[in-house]
């Protein structure tokens, strides 16, 4: 009968072993996968990128460094900027206004203060200039100023960057212009 041969074929192999093919053509390796969710060095000895714990410390940083920025901005949103022209006739006062997220701040011309006497002798290109070099004043003492606050958010941010890579960050910070 043809069912017999069939029968032993299929009795001598199991789920584990590869069909008609020999016991001793079947390699067979293990392998240990190890999942450390807090950090740390495998058994071997090379080191492990940052397990879940540091991940959770650095996403507080984060946080903690975005709450800071958000108390800067109010800072700075809050300050007043003059700028005058060099004869003292024209004034301007530039304020802050805080970025949407992955935006460059901008500066706003909130109030100009210009001497009547001088406005009604003045000509218009005169007007002009006297506003201008007011209003660049302003915006660069703005700048300025924001630089200066955010020089503390970039150093605290490079520190984290670095922590991230295992190392130092290097390079300069970016200007926040």
């Amino acid at each position: 009968m043809k069912i017999a041969p069939l029968f032993c074929l299929f009795a001598s192999t199991n789920a584990f072993t590869a069909s008609f093919a020999p016991q001793s053509a079947v390699s067979r390796t293990t392998t240990s996968t190890e999942l450390n969710l807090f950090g740390g060095k495998k058994e071997g000895g090379a080191a492990k990128g940052p397990g879940m714990m540091d991940q959770l410390a650095m996403l507080k940083k984060a946080q903690e460094i975005a709450s800071k920025k958000a108390a800067i901005d109010k800072e700075l949103a809050a300050t007043e900027h003059s700028g005058s022209s060099a004869d003292g006739k024209v004034n301007v006062v530039v304020k802050y206004i805080a970025p949407l997220p992955m935006q460059q701040p901008g500066y706003e011309p909130v109030s100009a203060k210009i001497d009547e006497s001088w406005l009604a002798d003045a000509s218009t290109e005169d007007v002009n200039a006297a506003l201008k070099e007011a209003v660049m004043e302003g915006l660069k003492k703005a700048t300025a100023a924001t630089a200066e606050k955010m020089q503390i958010l970039t150093a605290e941010l490079a520190s984290v960057m670095g922590e991230m890579q295992g190392g130092a960050s290097g390079g300069a910070p970016a200007s926040p212009i």
